[in-house]
C-alpha cells in the first residue's frame, strides 16, 4: 500500500493513525508527525511471524516527490516514481507546472 497525503489543510497524519489502529509505532515519525508525506507498507511473513515495513518520506512543498517501492509481491517491488507521475498528469490534463 501507498499513502500520498498532500493535504495541508488539516492537522493529522493518516499513516500514523494506521500505525496506532494495528498496535504499532514508527519511531522515526517523533512526537509530532509531518503534515505532508509518501508512506509505502507491506506486509510479510518471517518465522511464522508477521512483519510490518514501511518507507516514510516527509514531503515539501516545491521540492520533487520522492520514489518509493509498490510491493507487487513478497519478492517483487516496483518503483512507483511519484514525480514522474505527477508530471506526466500534469502534461495530460494540462496543468501548468510552476517552480
Amino acid at each position: 500500500m501507498v499513502i500520498v497525503d498532500l493535504v495541508t489543510v488539516r492537522h493529522f497524519n493518516s499513516y500514523a493513525d494506521l500505525l496506532e489502529w494495528i498496535g504499532r509505532s514508527d519511531p522515526g515519525l517523533g512526537a509530532d508527525p509531518p503534515g505532508i508525506y509518501a508512506a509505502a507498507c507491506r506486509t510479510t511473513r518471517q518465522n511464522r511471524q508477521w512483519l510490518v515495513e514501511t518507507w516514510v518520506r516527509p514531503l515539501t512543498v516545491g521540492l520533487p516527490l520522492p520514489t518509493l517501492p509498490l510491493w507487487l509481491a513478497d519478492n517483487l517491488a516496483v518503483p512507483l516514481e511519484l514525480e514522474a507521475s505527477y508530471e506526466e498528469t500534469c502534461r495530460a490534463l494540462r496543468f501548468r507546472i510552476s517552480v
